[in-house]
């Protein structure tokens, strides 16, 4: 019994979609630098600081749904891909628009970040989130039935949302210990 409900989780993650995934990933990096050198929009800042705002009024929860919202929109066959491009290439653009704020480079800021734990954690989620997208369209597109694709669909946006909470908490968690050592 445990392992047939555990093959959507194993489908989800199979030796198949991991190349998808990974691909995901690098698409999901490249699109966040490019958007690095975006020219700084005040515009963007100042929702940038409204979400930081929310962020820690609302605590982890507020950064759960906030990356949750973002992160349901990637399975959305066709749709989802445009808006991962989009959310991640905004990133980068805000990245850009708090780096010139501060007086940093935006690239280096962007660095900086991607190596902070809750980022990997983030971007992975998004990247499961993208690869599943990739693999319904996979099956649409070739006409194939995607009723066999419905576990492992469930099984990624559980895993998907399971990630980005675990990504919020550590989140909440790293930048409560980077601002006491700014302190």
């Amino acid at each position: 019994m445990a392992a047939s409900t555990l093959s959507p989780f194993k489908e989800a993650l199979s030796k198949e979609r991991r190349p998808l995934i990974l691909l995901s990933f690098v698409v999901l990096m490249g699109s966040m630098f490019a958007g690095t050198f975006t020219p700084a929009d005040p515009r963007l800042l100042e929702e940038l600081n409204r979400l930081v705002q929310e962020a820690q009024e609302g605590g982890y929860a507020a950064v759960f749904v906030n990356n949750a919202i973002i992160a349901l929109t990637f399975f959305v066959p066709l749709l989802g891909l445009g808006s991962g491009f989009s959310a991640s290439f905004t990133t980068g653009a805000a990245m850009s628009a708090l780096a010139q704020e501060a007086g940093m480079n935006a690239q280096i800021l962007f660095l900086t970040t991607m190596i902070m734990p809750h980022a990997v954690i983030e971007f992975g989620a998004y990247s499961l989130a993208l690869a599943e997208n990739l693999v319904i369209m996979q099956k649409v597109l070739s006409r194939k039935s995607i009723r066999a694709e419905i576990g492992p669909l469930v099984s990624t946006v559980l895993l998907t949302l399971g990630l980005l909470i675990l990504a919020a908490i550590v989140e909440i968690i790293t930048t409560q210990i980077l601002a006491g050592l700014v302190i």
